[in-house]
């Protein structure tokens, strides 16, 4: 990664990130893509286009996985992974928690992930082996091991079905820690999570390789632990099944709990 390389990156976000800041508080028309929950706008089409007239441009022998446009495959071992409204349902509900987010994999390693928040302006960005950070301040992931002062963050794939979010929140309502949140904000999660905001993520299966391209190598780099959800190490970064912690004390604490639904 050069420098202009990382330039151009953040660039390409951060003109998703403006289409969405003039969409955003606009009555928009929802479309239906795989279920009644997935679904996209004007603003992510928008987004995309923003971001992909800098990446076509910049980087134009390099792959792209778009979330909207799919895949453009130029033979590179480099492919650039765009997800250009991460949080539509909470765009549309005119909450300000969504981001756009862009990874960069070679092969299928993770090489840098930017996830810009364009509401509150805030670029994360990470190198692999350089560690994360957040508007060019170094982040870091929490010290917290107490478990009643954690907060989890879950996400799923949208075929998940109801009675199986019911039992994961059951269970770990019925274990102590601070909070369970359903941001519907993956990217961000990660965020929470590398800057010492919350202290776990889990990823349940499901979730497409945009969603979490850019964000697990920043969560990564900002110290965070990562295994798959039979507390395994993780056989390949496209795995789209696993746990994020801020530590290994709370990483067991959590995983346990996960896999009293999952036995």
């Amino acid at each position: 990664m050069t420098k202009k390389d990382k330039e151009n990156l953040i660039r390409a976000a951060h003109s998703g990130g403006r289409v969405l800041r003039k969409y955003f508080g606009k009555t928009l028309n929802p479309v239906e893509k795989s279920t009644l929950w997935d679904f996209q706008t004007e603003a992510d089409l928008g987004s995309e286009k923003a971001i992909l007239k800098v990446l076509k441009k910049e980087f134009p022998k390099y792959n792209i996985h778009a979330e909207e446009e799919g895949k453009t495959d130029n033979g590179s071992a480099y492919t650039i992974v765009v997800d250009p409204l991460d949080g539509t349902n909470n765009f549309l509900l005119g909450i300000p928690n969504f981001s756009v987010s862009i990874g960069l994999l070679y092969k299928d390693t993770p090489v840098a992930g930017i996830i810009y928040q364009p509401i509150l302006k805030q670029t994360f960005y990470a190198e692999k082996g350089k560690g994360a950070w957040l508007n060019n301040k170094k982040i870091r992931a929490s010290g917290i091991r107490n478990k009643n002062k954690i907060t989890i963050a879950y996400s799923c794939g949208y075929k998940t079905s109801r009675s199986y979010l019911a039992k994961i929140l059951t269970a770990f309502i019925n274990h102590p820690h601070k909070r369970l949140a359903l941001n519907w904000s993956m990217a961000n999660d990660y965020c929470l999570l590398a800057s010492g905001k919350i202290e776990s993520m889990i990823t349940d299966p499901g979730c497409p390789i945009y969603d979490y391209a850019a964000g697990k190598l920043i969560a990564l780099e900002a110290g965070a632990v990562l295994t798959d959800l039979n507390g395994k190490k993780e056989i390949g970064y496209l795995n789209d099944n696993f746990l994020l912690s801020n530590n290994k004390v709370i990483h067991n604490y959590v995983l346990k709990i996960y896999k009293s639904v999952n036995k």
